[in-house]
């Protein structure tokens, strides 16, 4: 007894959608080839075939497809992270962020430690200020109102009241 086989009609079409979805499943195009019984480089004709083309559009669309993807997971990722206080999770939705950030260009996300760090010490200027306030606050009242009184008025008028600087010596600077 023969067993017989009835064949079925199978359009070009239906060929060529059942060799990309093995191809998107994993096989390659030599595994391909051979389950089909088509030539390597009509199974590369298909799959490009079935690809979007690659243009400005098509790039654009899915670059903002990816985004919104990112976007979604981390959101998932942000619920789960409170809820749970899962460190994994928390980690992943920081990840997440920075490439969603980076793919909308805000900002450089990374940043370099020492960079934050001197911009955390004061400036030079600020570290003269601190100086000189740390010395006028060290003077005793009287000597804060003396230096006040001479602030005030002109050199001139402030010598005369003064008079001529005695010779000190210089051993003595600084000493009253």
């Amino acid at each position: 007894m023969v067993d017989s086989v009835e064949l079925i009609p199978v359009t070009d079409q239906e060929v060529e959608e059942a060799v990309f979805r093995a191809w998107e499943e994993g096989k390659g195009p030599h595994a391909l080839s051979r389950e089909f019984a088509i030539p390597i480089r009509r199974i590369e004709e298909i799959i490009n075939n079935m690809l979007p083309t690659v243009d400005a559009k098509n790039q654009l669309f899915a670059y903002k497809r990816e985004l919104r993807r990112l976007e979604d997971l981390s959101g998932e990722c942000f619920v789960i992270a409170k809820r749970d206080k899962n460190p994994e999770y928390m980690h992943l939705f920081a990840r997440l962020n920075e490439r969603v950030c980076a793919m909308r260009g805000i900002g450089n996300i990374r940043t370099d430690p020492m960079a934050v760090e001197v911009a955390q010490r004061p400036s030079q200027h600020d570290r003269i200020k601190q100086v000189i306030n740390d010395f006028w606050d060290r003077l005793s009242p009287a000597e804060k109102a003396v230096r006040n009184r001479l602030n005030e008025m002109p050199a001139e008028r402030a010598l005369e009241l003064l008079g001529e600087p005695e010779q000190v010596h210089p051993d003595r600077i600084g000493e009253p």
